[in-house]
């Protein structure tokens, strides 16, 4: 027996079992919805659970060892990600402006939740001499009161290489109040990561963990990092602060990536619900438009929404959270689902039209195009499933629950679906286009165009490939830049900009210099190579990447050498001796300054650099850091090791994973769906061949994607497998419908003919609903949404014009030299 007829024999027994099923259903149609609503009903109970989160951290997976370092970094020295309050006003040396800004510090302090520091310049560390003691305090212990008092503050503000470009701009136009949150969450949850934290627990142990016998079970149960909600409950009680003080001279802008990741999650809910309601009236419209019959408007809508209320409430009970990435799953949901139910209407009503019962009908529906359904669903989730190894968090868990969600869809449209048709009251009556029609006029032209000109046809559609594919490989760019995904008019875009043009920016690399003995740190030679690579750091200029401020314990060293120096500026450098450096540093942890937390552990083994850097594309910080990290690392030399982390390491890291991540899932979707399409086909030959137009759309569409310099993204890059999945859904229903014909007529032109004036309104239908589904996403407030409704719109649409133009005229080309098996 041979290869075509051994899949025969399985395509018909199953098609023989799904006919069979049919008459179950019908027979006890009751009895399965009453099943079918306990259960879902039990499911949906937990959808009150589902999560929101968007933090750039969360774009890796928890065992990613970039993401567990920079866990463990915070929980040593807190949390890198500040919030920065913006205060734009004439003069920033002023008594009045001073007086607010010193008011609203004050009540920022007071009200909100999570601070672990406020720092301004009502408050910013005045390390100063007084006779043989060290006096470190604020530099407004009590605000001035004269045009003296004001003068000295200004003198000692200007002096201060620290306060410019991090707490008042040159200019003194702009202040700036810089909050650090709690890097742990207040909430009673721990992580367990024993397994993950192996390797890494040392890296950041201190004196705290020796003699107190808590070392071990501190590396087996971590404390949660603060979480969304809190973060939340920060950002909401600054604006309710902003409020009160915003007024013409004294204008506010609420920067930094808390703020930005708020924002994103209320984007992320509103947009959810406002394109999941768009999607469903758009869809019904067309619909009724179409049918003309209320149960081809209610069933397919209702068996699509309760899959997506089933697929969300799955998250909420696998902790799986919402993302930006995962918020287009409720649409395509709704589009997948209405696909399904349409291909299963179509048959059954022509059935019903011949005079079958509704039994009848309903189980040749099932047998007929129930294994096109299952198999159509089967390719669209492998296809999905490519992304499950992305080392993008968000992409695998895209690739992880829209297939749950697929086969959801799958399941209701199977069971609850033939059930609702056989208690739901319905007349008889066509519900296929008329055969004089524009669409069928144009499926008609499709096939006489692709059976007498096959070889100009496969010209042109090669053509297409050959330019797409040298678009492609010469221009196509990638990036991270989650700035860019705001309207211009944003007040965090805004806020962002804001601090990149005034304050160097407002991200940081944190870069660890670790010696490996007790008071290591307590070194000059250690503290002048610091010196040095952050000299060397402000030199480069790479792309839109720069750094032009540092914070080290060396800036700490040289304020106290100079204050113990009678305030002289010449005095202002990390002393020679090592015994003096010691002790000068021993008097600033006795002055009552915790400043020295924030820079050394506790045994001062190690210390942290904090270079500040714009918030800026990914893109620019990779070449940055492939010339920074070598020159750093030749600098420090054999005298400390270097470890390089904070939130632009994690972003460097998501942007090797985005690279990384589009070749593997491209490459595995490819090989997933390919075996499913030989199948279902019951060809090699053929199914190979089919894979030609189903990788054309994607080709085309990122060759258009580099011409017009879009570039991949997190979004962009989800383009390709989601349109290979449902492309080849649009192939399986063409080929498998052409064999038949073309088996029965034994006439090629006939088969095309006759599966473009069947199937073919099944397709055109089909793509039409799917491009609605994503091109729903261009009424987005973010650009990167927009962007990936467009571009998977017009690449499904590619697909349709491939399944009705290109695969005819490889299956004509095919047919005059073997017949089709």
């Amino acid at each position: 027996m041979g290869a075509s007829q051994f899949f025969k024999r399985i395509r018909d027994s199953i098609e023989f079992r799904l006919g069979v099923w049919g008459r179950i259903v019908y027979r006890h149609a009751w009895l399965v919805i009453l099943i079918s609503c306990l259960c879902l009903a039990a499911i949906i109970s937990q959808l009150p659970k589902l999560q929101v989160v968007a933090s750039t951290e969360d774009y890796l997976h928890e065992n990613d060892p970039a993401r567990i370092f920079y866990d463990q970094f915070r929980r040593q020295y807190g949390r890198d990600q500040a919030i920065i309050v913006v205060v734009e006003t004439d003069e920033v040396f002023e008594l009045e402006f001073l007086e607010k800004l010193a008011r609203l510090h004050t009540d920022i302090e007071d009200n909100v939740p999570k601070l672990q520091d406020v720092m301004s310049l009502v408050n910013a560390r005045n390390t100063r001499g007084e006779g043989d003691s060290l006096i470190v305090g604020d530099l407004m212990e009590e605000l001035p009161t004269s045009a003296q008092e004001l003068a000295e503050v200004k003198r000692i503000a200007y002096a201060n290489p620290l306060y410019k470009n991090n707490f008042f701009t040159h200019d003194g136009k702009y202040a700036a109040i810089v909050i650090e949150t709690d890097a742990l969450s207040s909430t009673e949850e721990f992580d367990d990561t024993d397994v993950a934290l192996s390797g890494f627990e040392d890296d950041f142990s201190d004196a705290g963990d020796e003699g107190n016998g808590e070392a071990g079970e501190s590396a087996e149960i971590e404390q949660k990092i603060i979480t969304t909600e809190e973060d939340e409950a920060i950002v909401a009680a600054l604006r309710d602060i902003i409020v009160n003080y915003q007024s013409e001279n004294f204008n506010i802008y609420l920067g930094g990536s808390p703020p930005m990741i708020v924002r994103t999650m209320e984007i992320i809910r509103v947009d959810m619900s406002k394109f999941t309601l768009i999607s469903m009236i758009t869809i019904g419209l067309l619909l009724a438009f179409l049918f003309k019959r209320v149960v081809m408007v209610i069933l397919p809508l209702t068996v699509s929404f309760l899959s997506v209320l089933c697929t969300l409430s799955l998250m909420a009970m696998t902790n799986l959270p919402m993302t930006i990435a995962g918020q287009i799953i409720p649409s395509f949901l709704i589009a997948v689902g209405v696909g399904n139910s349409v291909h299963i209407f179509a048959v059954f009503f022509q059935a019903l039209n011949r005079g079958e019962g509704k039994e009848k009908s309903l189980s040749y529906a099932l047998s007929h195009s129930g294994l096109a359904v299952i198999m159509t669903s089967l390719t669209t989730a492998g296809g999905l499933l490519s992304f499950t190894s992305a080392g993008m968090k968000p992409v695998a868990d895209f690739g992880l629950i829209t297939p749950i969600g697929i086969l959801c869809a799958l399941t209701l449209s199977l069971i609850l679906l033939p059930a609702l048709i056989s208690v739901f009251p319905m007349r008889t009556g066509s519900m296929v286009h008329r055969n004089n029609g524009p669409a069928n006029r144009f499926l008609l032209a499709c096939a006489r165009i692709s059976y007498h000109h096959p070889l100009k046809v496969i010209s042109v559609w090669f053509v297409l490939i050959g330019l797409g594919l040298f678009s492609a490989i010469k221009d196509l760019s990638f990036s991270h830049n989650p700035m860019d995904w705001y309207p211009k008019d944003d007040p965090v875009r805004d806020a962002i900009l804001m601090v990149n043009d005034h304050f160097d920016g407002g991200m940081t690399l944190e870069m660890l210099v670790k010696t490996g003995e007790e008071n290591g740190v307590k070194d000059p030679e250690i503290l002048r190579r610091i010196d040095e690579i952050v000299a060397y750091a402000k030199t480069l200029s790479i792309g839109e990447m720069y750094a032009k401020q540092a914070t080290s314990l060396s800036d700490i060293s040289k304020e106290i050498h100079q204050a113990l120096n009678e305030n002289r500026s010449e005095y202002y450098k990390i002393p020679d001796d090592k015994t003096l450096l010691a002790q000068e540093l021993l008097l600033f942890e006795n002055s009552g300054s915790d400043d020295l937390e924030d820079r050394v552990d506790s045994l001062f083994t190690q210390a942290r650099v904090t270079i500040k850097i714009p918030f800026t594309d990914a893109l620019h910080f990779v070449p940055f850091n492939e010339v920074f990290e070598p020159k750093a690392r030749e600098i420090m030399g054999d005298a400390a090791e270097l470890q390089f982390t904070g939130i632009k390491a994690v972003m460097g890291k998501i942007f090797f994973e985005l690279m990384n991540g589009m070749r593997d899932s491209y490459l595995l979707a490819v090989l997933v769906i390919t075996p499913l399409m030989i199948f279902l086909i019951g060809s090699l030959r053929l199914g190979l061949i089919s894979m030609i137009p189903n990788l054309t759309p994607i080709i085309i569409t990122l060759g258009g994607m580099a011409w017009l310099g879009i570039p991949i993204d997190a979004f962009t890059m989800l383009i390709g497998s989601i349109a290979l999945g449902l492309a080849v859904d649009d192939t399986i229903h063409f080929m498998h419908n052409f064999q038949r014909f073309y088996l029965n007529t034994g006439d090629c032109e006939e088969a095309i003919k006759q599966t473009l004036t069947t199937t073919g309104h099944a397709l055109l239908f089909t793509t039409v609903v799917l491009t609605i589904g994503f091109l729903v996403y261009m009424l987005s407030v973010m650009g990167n949404l927009r962007t990936f409704g467009m571009l998977t719109g017009f690449c499904i649409s590619m697909a349709f014009l491939a399944d009705v133009l290109f695969a005819p005229a490889l299956v004509t080309v095919l047919s005059r030299y073997r017949k089709p098996a």
